[in-house]
């Protein structure tokens, strides 16, 4: 069954992702979110700090790489700075999100339509990371109708819940399954395993978000033109959890040997 990105209970107890129970170990050791940060280095580039904004894919030339909305999360003090580190994650900290393999571009709308699709989701992620509300400018131009309202709802279950997503979640499988001058869709596999749910308040990391080596989830945006050159907004999202077409990075590539 597909569900979007709020279904399900929302409970702490659950995580903030609205996708069902998180099947990570309730302990992490503290070199996850070290090996976070170099692990799928030599495969994309990461987004650094707190803006998921950098790109995995080169921008299409009609079109500039967005800027960074300016706003930083309020959620360090001078306090915090005079403590002496604590074990775990230090937040703010460092979402990434890589591509297992660099999608291939077809033409230049092909790639416009990619290069937005990654920013969409590179938007909602940095939207977790504001102080109080996740309504970002970049969340505004990349989201639209229920597609907005289902990203904004999730990263304001992360604010609400004084929890960030720490560490990198990995994209493959990207295909542009259609594509006309009106709308597109875009599919892809998440693997969440190398997600943390990281508690604000004691600078500690929780359950992963996907136990390690399990099947990923599959999404698929459906996307719409704005009308400005080189603009495509997410409209909708879909999502069919524990996908089978979506098995962790290292099985895949056993399967190609």
């Amino acid at each position: 069954m597909r569900g979007n990105r709020t279904g399900g209970s929302g409970a702490a107890a659950n995580g903030p992702r609205g996708r069902g129970p998180e099947r990570g170990r309730d302990k992490m050791a503290t070199g996850l979110l070290a090996g976070a940060l170099g692990v799928f280095m030599a495969i994309g580039i990461s987004a650094c700090n707190t803006n998921p904004h950098a790109a995995d894919i080169p921008p299409p030339s009609t079109e500039n790489q967005p800027a960074a909305n300016g706003q930083s999360p309020d959620t360090e003090s001078s306090a915090h700075h005079k403590a002496p580190p604590k074990p775990g994650i230090v937040l703010p900290n460092t979402i990434q999100v890589l591509y297992a393999t660099t999608p291939a571009f077809q033409d230049l709308t092909h790639h416009i339509v990619l290069w937005n699709a990654s920013q969409a989701y590179k938007a909602m992620y940095a939207a977790a990371y504001q102080p109080t509300q996740a309504a970002t400018a970049d969340l505004k131009r990349y989201w639209t109708g229920t597609g907005y309202e289902a990203a904004h709802a999730w990263a304001q279950q992360w604010i609400d819940t004084k929890h960030q997503p720490v560490g990198f979640t990995v994209l493959s499988n990207v295909v542009v399954e259609n594509l006309t001058p009106e709308q597109a869709t875009v599919g892809f596999c998440e693997d969440l395993s190398g997600v943390v749910s990281g508690n604000v308040a004691t600078h500690t990391p929780g359950k992963a978000l996907q136990a390690k080596n399990s099947l990923g989830n599959r999404v698929e945006y459906s996307m719409v033109p704005t009308g400005v050159k080189g603009q495509w907004q997410v409209n909708g999202e879909s999502m069919a959890r524990a996908s089978a077409m979506c098995p962790p990075p290292g099985e895949q590539k056993k399967h190609h040997h």
